[in-house]
């Protein structure tokens, strides 16, 4: 018994060593040839007397490779221990146990065996047989079996046959996958369908069996092969009927090699190779043999068998699909059918006759459930969505979103929706889809009260009455509206209100249509919210929005004849986006805006407002652009804000009424405005200024560039007039506009006014201003009474065609500040065709107060070729103030009809003004005159040189003050 108590205790523990005498050589049994025997393992055991001839070995085993039942390779820690031995040696029983460790995450398995062998001397021939307990982890499922064999062993040949039985639980399913594709249908209240695939892993019994011969030995190796078969079965996998074959070498006592290829229908071909590793040695023997090995020898050998339980890996496929699951609350989809003739549970077989059936189902009342409408009748009702709820028709084509993307219903796309008479209110998640909805009164079609997540879609909503047709309040989520059309007379079409939070409201390829009434009222609501088009006749306000901050966008607004704006938005702290549509005969302006941010309106024709076309009070960045806005009673566009804006490529025309102003911007605030490509058109009536601008306050950068203003038969007042009363940083750019007058009256076509201490750049530039057939002011008029400036007025064309025509001066400066100022007249272009004209100056530069003030008047051509003028260029100081400045006039034209008129030059200062100027390279066919009044000083560059340094121009100096030349 002490062998046995040996023997489990060693194969559940790990090998160690024990240090022994070495044993006397021993003699073999009668019948066996007598050979010398060392005693190769005495050092681990001693000579204890617990052994005979055979001995315990351990050892350990990698086998690289698939094989039968197993994928990747193996690693096995091995001990063999003898249990009892004949006296002779001729016959063994013993313990055959193993640790397994798999190169797949590291699975662990086991083998634990017993088993007996006898020698058969008369035959030179052992048999054996064994049975074993095996374990193993597959990654998915644990398998234990109970396995066996027998064998027999000769010099030569060999042959074994096992067996392996799984115990317990032989399969277990560890994963299913769905994908869509195929089929669906309806069983009883849920939808199956698709690919739905159930994986196991299953234990497998079989058996196998091998038969080879040694072919080849030496002094240090033998060489044996091996062929046979094995099949093996378990639940859900087809039979594994294979061939096998293996060479086996021993290159020493302690190594051993094998080599195996397999082939079957369910494991395919398998190749692997195994290094083995025995201590003491591979048989286990005192001495060990080194070469030829007998099969006497070979009682101790551990048994060749599959180590690892066999398992397979299954994918079955449902031939039915699978139930499909709804993602939102991972169980499947509930159908609550209703189709015609129905009268029982609303399972698909049968189903509820009518909504309301449906609806006081208590499983419809508990939500989660699709109430699938097959009919194409009507019905009357109000009905009540629990929480993620679909109410579906079979009328278009439905899709659910499931788990495996989006599947579209059978019996879906009949094209024709049942007609309700009645209403729905919804829940969270709720869906209402394929249903023509009539509601008259007081009463609302669709509700929404504090739930979110909502989708209607491919509905028809007709609404008679008083009463608000959508009716969306508190939402705590999204609510889509797609391709559900709404029609309605009188009342209020769309309410959201009171979703300040998360109110993203949709209304997709839904147009909102009322007579008689008013389409949207947007209050105290966030989010994001979307319309299409949207169009009333006689309401009041069409789209009326107060008090959010949600970012609104309106694809297509229509109206016509609202007593009040049709677009009416008040204290918007998100945007408003207006993309276009035509707002005709509204009682009042045509957009209304007060105390918002973020405002764009575009593409928009407006008719003939009472008022405005466009009017803001206090907004905060807007963008107003490619509108037409005709025959306005008030202006065109008037805002008044702060931030950025653009107000670009606008249509503003007075036909049969008066306009006050084209556009008319102020600033209140920090501001970055362009004003481009407008164009502003008076016909037959009286019309204020195309063009005016104010800045109040803060830093102000404006950009009036390539604007078309025009007036005809009537008057006009200014083209473009700017007026800076703001203490800050002003940039001022008036570029690439055209200004033209025809027969009527018209003011200044550009003016400039600057009024406060501020600092100011001023561009006007590239600016052509025609006068025909009527009386036109200043061409331009830049007038500074406070602040410091940079002017710049360059490379304009004023052009007046006729002595009919009355043109004040074509540019006129005024410097009425004691701040520091530069300003440059360069390049302008002042009547140069071939018809006479009347101007008051050319060029008119008035200096009142100040010491700091530098002018740069060059390279202008003033009425080359015709025209009557006062002077071609007119420079004054006369407002006894000590004024003083330093003026350049270079290489300018100056005709103006030759002896008719004024001069060319005309330089007045009085007392005790002071002028310092630099004249050369002009031309003129009158004069250059200069005239210091008493107490007044005219400072002139070479003056000696005067008249050759300006072409042989006659010069009259004149009056009783100071004309010098420079110091």
């Amino acid at each position: 018994m002490k062998r046995i108590y040996l023997a489990l205790l060693i194969s559940l523990c790990a090998p160690y060593s024990i240090s022994a005498e070495t044993l006397d050589p021993i003699v073999e049994p009668s019948g066996v040839p007598q050979e010398e025997i060392n005693g190769d393992v005495s050092e681990l055991f001693g000579d204890s007397g617990w052994f005979g001839r055979y001995r315990p070995h351990f050892g350990y085993r990698y086998e690289a490779g698939d094989t039968i039942g197993r994928i990747g390779g193996l690693s096995s820690f091995d001990a063999f221990f003898p249990l009892l031995e004949g006296e002779d040696s001729d016959w063994l029983t013993f313990i055959d146990a193993r640790l397994l460790l798999g190169d797949d995450n590291h699975n662990l398995g086991s083998n634990v065996g017993v088993g007996a062998r006898q020698y058969i001397p008369e035959y030179q021939r052992t048999i054996g047989a064994y049975i074993y307990y095996d374990t193993r982890d597959a990654g998915y499922a644990s398998f234990d079996q109970v396995s066996g064999g027998i064998e027999t062993l000769g010099d030569i040949w060999d042959a074994r046959l096992n067996w392996y039985v799984p115990t317990g639980q032989t399969r277990n399913q560890y994963a299913t996958t769905h994908t869509s594709g195929g089929s669906y249908k309806f069983v009883g209240h849920y939808l199956t369908g698709g690919t739905f695939t159930r994986y196991y892993q299953a234990a497998m019994k079989g058996l196998d069996m091998e038969a080879g011969a040694k072919f080849y030995s030496n002094e240090s190796m033998d060489l044996r092969a091996y062929a046979g078969w094995y099949h093996f079965q378990a639940k859900g996998s087809e039979q594994a009927w294979g061939w096998k074959s293996r060479i086996e070498s021993r290159i020493s006592d302690m190594v051993s090699l094998n080599l195996g290829v397999q082939n079957d229908r369910v494991f395919n071909t398998t190749v692997n190779f195994a290094v083995g590793i025995q201590w003491p040695s591979i048989t286990g023997l005192r001495g060990g043999p080194r070469s030829d090995l007998k099969a006497w020898d070979r009682l101790g050998e551990s048994p060749e068998r599959l180590r690892s339980i066999v398992v397979a890996n299954q994918e079955i496929q449902d031939s039915d699909g699978g139930l499909v699951i709804d993602p939102t609350t991972g169980l499947p989809f509930y159908f609550m059918h209703v189709a015609t003739g129905g009268n029982s549970d609303g399972s698909y077989e049968d189903p509820y006759a009518t909504l309301a059936a449906a609806f006081a189902d208590p499983r419809t009342q508990q939500g989660n459930v699709v109430v699938y409408d097959h009919r194409n009748g009507m019905e009357t009702g109000d009905f009540t969505l629990a929480n993620n709820t679909q109410v579906l028709s079979a009328g278009p084509t439905q899709f659910i979103t499931s788990t495996i993307g989006q599947i579209q219903l059978p019996d879906s796309g009949t094209g024709i929706n049942p007609d309700i008479t009645g209403s729905f209110t919804l829940n969270n998640r709720s869906v209402l889809s394929g249903f023509d909805i009539t509601t008259t009164g007081a009463g609302s079609s669709i509700i929404a009260n504090g739930v979110g997540n909502l989708m209607v879609s491919n509905n028809t909503i007709n609404h008679n009455g008083a009463g608000t047709a959508i009716s969306l309040t508190n939402l705590t989520g999204p609510a889509t509206f797609d391709q559900t059309p709404l029609t309605k007379t009188g009342g209020l079409g769309v309410s959201i209100t009171g979703s300040q939070n998360a109110a993203d409201v949709t209304f997709t390829n839904s147009s909102i249509t009322n007579t008689n009434g008013n389409a949207v009222v947007i209050a105290n609501s966030g989010g994001t919210i979307e319309f299409g088009q949207i169009t009333t006749s006689n309401g009041s306000t069409a789209v009326d929005i107060d008090d959010s901050s949600a970012n609104i966008t309106i694809a297509e607004l229509n109206t016509s004849n609202t007593t009040l704006a049709p677009l009416d938005i008040n204290n918007v702290s998100g945007s408003v986006t207006l993309n276009g549509g035509t707002l005709n005969n509204s009682g009042f302006s045509g957009v209304q805006i007060a105390d918002s941010k973020n405002v764009t309106i575009k593409n928009t024709t407006i008719n003939s407002p009472t008022t405005y076309g466009i009017i803001g009070l206090n907004v905060e960045n807007f963008n107003f652009s490619n509108n037409t806005i005709n025959n306005a009673d008030s202006d065109g566009i008037s805002v008044s804000g702060n931030g950025n804006g653009t107000i670009s490529g606008n249509t503003i025309r007075s036909i049969v009424t008066a306009f006050s102003t084209g556009i008319d911007v102020t600033l209140n605030g920090n501001s970055n405005v362009d004003i481009d490509n407008n164009t502003i058109t008076s016909v037959i009536a009286l019309a204020g200024s195309g063009i005016e601008v104010t800045a109040s306050s803060g830093d102000v950068t404006t950009r009036i560039r390539d604007n078309q203003i025009t007036s005809f038969v009537d008057a006009f007042g200014n083209g473009i007039d700017f007026t800076s009363n703001s203490t800050g940083v002003v940039n001022t750019t008036i570029t690439g506009n055209t200004i033209t007058n025809t027969i009527g009256a018209f003011g200044d076509a550009i003016t400039f006014h600057g009024t406060a201490n501020g600092v100011m750049t001023t561009n006007i530039s590239n600016n052509t201003i025609n006068n025909t057939a009527g009386a036109f002011g200043n061409a331009i008029n830049v007038i500074y009474d406070d602040g410091s400036a940079t002017t710049t007025i360059s490379q304009n064309t004023i052009d007046s065609d006729d002595l009919v025509n009355l043109f004040g001066t074509s540019i006129y400066l005024n410097l009425n500040t004691t701040g520091t100022t530069t300003s440059y007249i360069t390049q302008n272009t002042i009547s140069d065709d071939n018809n006479a004209a009347l101007f008051t100056d050319g060029i008119a530069l008035d200096i009142d107060r100040g010491v700091n003030h530098s002018a740069f008047i060059n390279n202008n051509q003033i009425a080359q070729t015709g025209g009557l003028f006062d002077d071609g260029i007119e420079i004054l100081l006369n407002n006894a103030s000590g004024a003083s400045a330093t003026v350049q006039v270079q290489n300018n034209l100056l005709n103006g009809s030759a002896g008719v008129g004024g001069r060319g030059l005309d330089v007045a200062v009085f007392s005790p003004d002071t002028i310092f100027m630099d004249v050369t390279g002009n031309t003129t066919d009158t004069a250059l005159d200069f005239f210091a009044g008493v107490g007044g000083t005219i400072n002139i560059d070479d003056l000696p040189n005067l008249q050759p340094n300006n072409n042989g121009a006659t010069i009259n100096l004149l009056g009783p003050g100071t004309i010098q030349n420079t110091p």
